[in-house]
């Protein structure tokens, strides 16, 4: 599943009333007080107090001008995208298995080496072919501990579209932490397939040189006898030359015993995303200027005290300061309630790498089980791969469920049960009520999840 992104152009107004929302200003408009000394004391901390919100506002204006001088397009063409990768820190890491120096077991060929010469004005390319520089018996242990580890990631891991394009690679790929011991053993058993691979080459080295040189001369004897039959011009042909000077070229191809020890390499290299830093910036400023909100709401409260106490004084002053306590109340709930929908706007607009990775899970399993019921179906045994089949899909699911769901987990489990009784035991029609259940309950996951709104899927 290709993972979206929510592209959203903010309307300068709409943006800048939620920012004040957020810091607790109603749309940055100014409220009445409950006298004259309050206004003046609210009217100078709002002054020395720094503008948030057109700090942000300012900053998002300057990186849609920036964009826009680059494409030759006016700013108000250009849209924002909101996005949120930190949740993906909390359960997994990026990962790349890095394979190096393989290279050096292939070469191409060219076609005077085969004895071919083509037109000088041949109006189409042809592309020569390639030769191992190994025997087939140490050059295919050697490839083969690279394919074990690439497979090894593709195993344990998921791939999301939008994390390639913020990385601008589609190399890494997120793997669980629940999975990643596994994914470590078999790294750790293609390393050990590598070593012994590179073991043996460095061991049977001369052995090696010897059957390749031979092979060459071989190879280059054809080739001379091609090229002789072939050759039209009146230029003398030296066979003898021409086979010694092939086979020296193909013996300086092959890989030295170093570029082969030391040269070849597979590496894991993990990432970490450190997306979202100017996000948790303005989160800093915005907890400060809270802070300084809070010392002006102390410093409110005190002169209120002070102005309920001269309310005994004059009765009129008493009925003004409680009709300015209950609108200073309104103001508070009405501020709360903008913070509220604020809050719920952002969080709409945001889409979670963890949804799309629980999709994949989920269909998976699904397309796994409904599989064994096919091969269930009208079936008078159970068939001792469908049995494997079923196990390994319960062992999978442990390590790649990393939204720890209970119920998908437990009637797998009871799938597993069954499916590790003898084959004498096990009859079709429990594994086949056993794989229906499993079908049941990935079908009412993936019913539920198209019905929870965005704001559910974050929190879940």
């Amino acid at each position: 599943m290709d993972q979206s992104t929510n592209m959203t152009n903010f309307n300068g107004n709409n943006l800048a009333n939620d920012i004040w929302a957020m810091m607790g200003e109603a749309e940055n408009k100014p409220t009445a007080a409950p006298t004259a000394s309050i206004v003046n004391l609210e009217e100078n901390q709002i002054e020395n107090a720094p503008d948030l919100a057109s700090e942000i506002l300012s900053k998002l204006e300057q990186k849609k001008e920036t964009a826009a001088a680059h494409l030759g397009i006016s700013a108000a063409e250009v849209e924002t995208m909101p996005f949120d990768l930190t949740a993906l820190e909390h359960a997994g890491i990026f990962l790349n298995v890095d394979a190096t120096g393989f290279s050096v077991l292939s070469r191409q060929l060219d076609w005077h080496s085969l004895g071919i010469e083509l037109p000088k004005d041949k109006a189409v390319y042809l592309s020569p072919p390639r030769t191992g520089l190994l025997p087939d018996d140490y050059r295919k242990p050697l490839q083969r501990a690279a394919s074990q580890a690439h497979n090894a990631l593709d195993r344990y891991s998921f791939r999301f579209n939008l994390c390639e394009t913020v990385l601008g690679s589609s190399e890494y790929r997120w793997i669980p932490f629940a999975a990643f011991e596994a994914f470590e053993k078999e790294f750790a058993a293609a390393m050990e397939t590598l070593a012994r691979a590179k073991a043996k080459v460095v061991e049977d080295y001369a052995e090696i040189l010897e059957t390749l040189r031979e092979t060459f001369r071989l190879l280059a004897t054809d080739s001379a006898e091609r090229l002789a039959a072939t050759q039209t011009d009146d230029e003398p042909f030296d066979r003898d030359e021409f086979i010694q000077t092939t086979v020296a070229r193909a013996m300086q191809m092959i890989p030295t015993i170093q570029t082969i020890r030391d040269g070849m390499r597979i590496e894991m290299r993990p990432k970490v995303i450190l997306l979202g830093s100017e996000m948790r910036a303005e989160q800093v400023k915005s907890a400060k200027l809270q802070f300084e909100t809070e010392s002006t709401q102390k410093a409110q409260t005190e002169i209120a005290i002070e102005i309920q106490a001269k309310k005994e004084i004059n009765e009129i002053k008493v009925n003004a300061a409680f009709e300015d306590e209950k609108r200073e109340q309104e103001l508070k709930e009405r501020i709360r309630q903008i913070k509220i929908e604020a809050v719920k706007r952002e969080m709409e607009e945001r889409i979670s790498p963890l949804k799309e990775g629980f999709d994949q899970l989920n269909n998976t399993i699904y397309e796994a089980a409904k599989e064994m019921a096919e091969r269930l179906n009208d079936s008078k045994f159970v068939p001792g791969g469908t049995a494997k089949k079923a196990r390994e899909m319960y062992r999978w699911f442990k390590l790649m469920n990393f939204t720890n769901d209970a119920e998908v987990e437990m009637v797998l489990a009871e799938l597993d049960k069954i499916a590790s009784k003898e084959a004498k035991k096990r009859t079709p029609a429990e594994m086949k009520e056993a794989v229906d259940a499993v079908i049941l309950a990935t079908s009412k996951r993936a019913r539920k999840l198209l019905k929870t709104e965005q704001l559910d899927a974050l929190e879940l």
